[in-house]
């Protein structure tokens, strides 16, 4: 049987619908690509901010305290430098969603008995970073000494230098210990040996904290 074509009609989709499709695809792509570029501001922003993060160094900066002694200087392995500004700055950074998270209901609380702990938060996170002193960590791998003879090394070097043993501690195949001095210079000390080799030490590392002038 023939069918009779005359009588279809195609219909095309009005102009206004395709211009519409093509406008919102357009405005989409727009808003995206403007998402991006924001984002990307945002990012160079907060690095200029910041500042330089931690860098490997190839001997100690000048600021390194003189009367510290570091431990087989030729058989360094890496020294890195981690400034107080980048320190500041990455925490103020970093605690900035908790403190928008927790402000508005840190508000709410003051109006109940419930806020104490809460308070007690707020208190801790809002609290403006301290740590006004550069770093300087110095590592050593496979030291030809065993941790006990490099842990009491330092600590006698340091004594001779008005630095304060505090904080001791020791564990399987682990010696670590931290100083401080009334200059406000601190560190810490952390040797192992994960082998129980005689007169060999896997990993040396030597912090220093020297307050910014």
């Amino acid at each position: 049987m023939r069918r009779n074509l005359d009588n279809i009609e195609i219909v095309e989709p009005p102009i206004e619908e395709l211009t519409k499709k093509r406008s919102w695809k357009g405005a989409c792509f727009t808003s995206c690509a403007l998402l991006l570029v924001l984002l990307v501001g945002i990012g160079i922003g907060i690095k200029v901010y910041v500042g330089p993060g931690p860098q490997n160094l190839k001997s100690v900066p000048d600021n390194f305290p003189s009367d510290i002694l570091v431990y087989d200087k030729n058989n360094i392995e890496t020294i890195t430098y981690i400034s107080a500004r980048y320190k500041q700055r990455g925490l103020g950074i970093a605690t900035l969603l908790p403190k928008l998270i927790l402000a508005p209901v840190f508000y709410n609380s003051q109006n109940n008995d419930a806020g104490g702990a809460l308070k007690n938060i707020w208190n801790i996170v809002s609290a403006p970073s301290s740590d006004n002193k550069d770093s300087v960590q110095i590592e050593w791998t496979s030291v030809e000494a065993d941790p006990d003879f490099i842990i009491s090394y330092y600590k006698k070097e340091l004594r001779k230098k008005n630095f304060k043993i505090e904080v001791q501690s020791q564990g399987d195949n682990v010696q670590q210990f931290s100083f401080t001095r009334e200059d406000g210079i601190s560190g810490s000390v952390y040797a192992s040996n994960s082998d129980d080799k005689q007169f060999s030490t896997d990993h040396l590392l030597l912090t220093v904290n020297i307050p910014i002038k």
